[in-house]
């Protein structure tokens, strides 16, 4: 049985080292590769939202270096308050955002972008909550580590810049929405594109 198993391992590796050696595309390294398309359209997601009952959905075009898309988020359960013990803050159905993107390496991207966010801030001694809408632009840099042709991970850093967002509470407390510098990590397909 060892033998059997070495020998269909020895014809797999032969095979495959064969059919890389004819070709100059393979499952990691496709070509033409996937940084030189010229048309996609690409579908993304946050995992994380959706362990903490949340969703994400991101559709985007890519235009050779050019890529722009829309999204939407509810982050459920997810405290996204790391600044201020006093309060927490959750980010709801409502906020979406606009990116406008370029390829400045392969597949490492910067973008701008604009998110109308709609976010829940619950004091917590008092348990006061308040939503709030705000306008956040930002810059994001990040970098799609294609699975082969069709599904990628892509793990970013977003600033968010804000300046004189708060909220009061019927206390007088303020609570401030902070500058904020994010890590996410994006899963992605891309279902159509043209080289």
């Amino acid at each position: 049985m060892r033998q059997l198993l070495a020998i269909a391992f020895c014809l797999l590796v032969s095979t495959t080292i064969s059919a890389q050696t004819d070709s100059t595309s393979t499952f990691w390294k496709p070509s033409p590769r996937n940084y030189q398309v010229k048309h996609a359209i690409e579908i993304e997601a946050l995992p994380f939202v959706y362990l903490s009952s949340g969703y994400h959905i991101s559709v985007g075009y890519r235009y050779k270096k050019f890529r722009f898309r829309a999204s939407t988020i509810d982050v459920g359960t997810f405290n996204q308050e790391t600044q201020n013990d006093a309060f927490e803050r959750f980010e709801s159905k409502g906020s979406f955002g606009l990116f406008a993107g370029y390829n400045v390496w392969k597949n490492l991207e910067t973008y701008v972008f604009l998110d109308n966010q709609k976010f829940d801030i619950t004091q917590k001694s008092t348990s006061e909550t308040r939503i709030k809408n705000y306008l956040t632009p930002g810059l994001g840099i990040s970098y799609q580590l294609f699975i082969g042709r069709y599904f990628y991970l892509q793990p970013g850093v977003h600033l968010y810049v804000r300046s004189n967002n708060t909220t009061q509470f019927s206390d007088g407390s303020v609570y401030s929405l902070p500058t904020e510098i994010v890590p996410v990590i994006r899963i992605g397909v891309r279902p159509w594109k043209k080289f």
